[in-house]
């Protein structure tokens, strides 16, 4: 018989799903089927064609019959979003460095759009010398002193209409040159914009920093940590391809956090309260001292360091691998049975029986 979907997996899904989602619905289905029935390992390919054959799905199907619903702001998104953002802040960076100036749009506005300038004229004014953003304004611009501030008073149509439409200011007015030494004006706010968008980097050398294990959780779900590989990593969806010459740099940093996510995800079945309460250690005996009424506490104290947990993964897997090829676990055939294993160790993920068989350790064995 063949199984049923999730609700959210369909034909038209799966055809467009990239492999980070394929790789989910394989965890998903081996947990709805409280075994292993499918690999995680294979290319996009393989994963989807996998998926299609378990649950019985038909991918010749034309994925436009199904309903097409308007874009909603969700997470991919967001993340595009935030890419294009920091994709942008490089730009406007690397041009203020080099003395070019950076601009939104590739023409002034007025020419890009010249029914701003035809709207612009048409608006009633009462002073006639007073200058227009137009396209066709002198080359000159008046400035005019401010009108002090009118307080609206409730009264006639007229009273109002005076309110909104003060007279003219009297004062005369100000002309300026509309040519300005670009030198002298664009100075110092380019020193601005460069130490502006140097943050840029100083907010990923920020996730560098951040040691803490609830702290690099909050990372991770924020975003921040898969805007950078879409920024600077490989361009395929299997994170193969060309990647931005400054990945190097961050390949480690944006990999042991995912690593750390996926222990989260697919090992603890996202339960952050049985997460952290197993990767919780007691504070040292150095430190079981009363704080200070105006002493902060940390909470990321008393959890095992990430990096030490990411460098165990390995260990775990080897002492697991080799405990799954004692006798005890093996069938009638001779082969390693999961029946068996469940029936020892029952709902125990890979973390907890690794500490039960007493190989549970975070320093590298000599």
């Amino acid at each position: 018989m063949t199984p049923q979907p999730p609700e959210e997996l369909s034909a038209s899904s799966l055809i467009t799903a990239k492999g980070a989602e394929l790789k989910f619905w394989i965890v998903k289905t081996n947990e709805l089927a409280e075994k292993k029935v499918l690999n995680v390992s294979g290319n996009v390919d393989t994963l989807r064609a996998n998926l299609a054959t378990y649950y019985g799905l038909d991918l010749t199907i034309n994925p436009r019959t199904e309903a097409i619903t308007a874009p909603t702001v969700n997470e991919d998104i967001r993340d595009r979003q935030w890419a294009d953002l920091a994709a942008m802040g490089v730009e406007w960076r690397d041009k203020v460095r080099a003395g070019i100036q950076f601009k939104l749009l590739t023409q002034d506005k007025h020419s890009a759009f010249p029914i701003l300038s035809a709207a612009q004229d048409l608006l009633p004014t009462k002073n006639n010398g007073a200058p227009t953003r137009s396209v066709h304004s002198n080359s000159e611009l008046k400035i005019l002193p401010t009108a002090a501030p009118v307080k609206l008073q409730s009264g006639s149509g007229h009273s109002s209409m005076s309110a909104i439409n003060p007279p003219a200011p009297t004062q005369p007015s100000v002309t300026i040159p509309s040519t300005i030494n670009p030198s002298s004006a664009a100075g110092p706010v380019s020193q601005l914009e460069v130490a502006a968008l140097d943050d840029l980097s100083t907010a990923i050398a920020g996730l560098e920093r951040c040691e803490g294990l609830q702290a690099i959780i909050q990372q991770i779900e924020s975003g921040a940590v898969k805007a950078i590989r879409d920024r600077y990593g490989p361009s395929k969806p299997d994170h193969r391809g060309t990647a931005d010459a400054s990945w190097s740099k961050y390949s480690n940093l944006v990999s042991k956090r995912e690593r750390l996510h996926r222990i989260l995800i697919q090992d603890f079945e996202g339960d952050k309260e049985r997460f952290f309460g197993f990767f919780s250690v007691p504070p040292p005996a150095a430190k079981k001292r009363k704080r200070a009424a105006n002493e902060p506490t940390t909470s990321d104290e008393h959890f095992r360091s990430f990096r030490k947990i990411v460098e165990a993964v390995p260990w775990c897997e080897a002492d697991l691998t080799a405990e799954r090829r004692k006798d005890q676990y093996l069938g009638a055939d001779g082969n390693f049975s999961e029946a068996l294993w469940s029936g020892q160790w029952k709902t125990m993920n890979s973390w907890e029986v690794w500490r039960e068989i007493g190989r549970e350790r975070y320093v590298k064995e000599k």
